[in-house]
């Protein structure tokens, strides 16, 4: 066996149909943003023909960077993380902060961070100094500003946070 055979790599399929046909098989399975749903077709196609498929999809509102977002944000927020690990991983897949930034104010992030404390610590435990500083460190960690954790911990425990 040869080994440039090895070395050869297979060229990209230059067709938009194909391409479109890949990209509605990926939008069956879940949402994509539009950078994510390109970089991915872009793996096998080219970016013509990425392109393409991507304006095809948006034009048939087979994607949509609106529903994304929300799908996005369900996720974020189920998960118990921040508004800044919600707006990073926004920015990483391309989406403009016009989309997001209304789901940022709208979200009462001092529950999600409740929530988040209501399974790292149970109310029976009494929380040394110590113990609270790395609970806000792991709260700042998930993406919560520093006045959100300071406010949740001192409503979840009961009592003011001193320093």
């Amino acid at each position: 066996m040869n080994n440039s055979s090895f070395l050869k790599k297979k060229a990209k399929e230059s067709d938009a149909a194909l391409a479109t046909n890949a990209a509605l098989r990926f939008l069956s399975r879940r949402e994509y943003s539009k950078l994510e749903l390109y970089q991915k077709l872009c793996l096998k196609y080219t970016a013509d023909a990425a392109k393409a498929a991507v304006k095809k999809c948006v034009e048939n509102d087979w994607l949509s960077e609106t529903r994304y977002i929300e799908m996005l944000h369900r996720h974020i927020v189920s998960q118990n993380y921040g508004p800044l690990k919600f707006v990073i991983e926004a920015q990483k897949k391309g989406i403009t902060s016009s989309l997001y930034d209304s789901l940022v104010r709208e979200t009462d992030w001092k529950a999600v961070a409740i929530t988040f404390l209501s399974k790292k610590i149970s109310n029976s435990d009494t929380v040394s100094y110590e113990d609270k500083q790395k609970i806000l460190a792991s709260l700042s960690r998930r993406g919560f500003s520093n006045s959100v954790c300071i406010e949740a911990l001192e409503e979840y425990l009961g009592t003011s946070f001193e320093f």
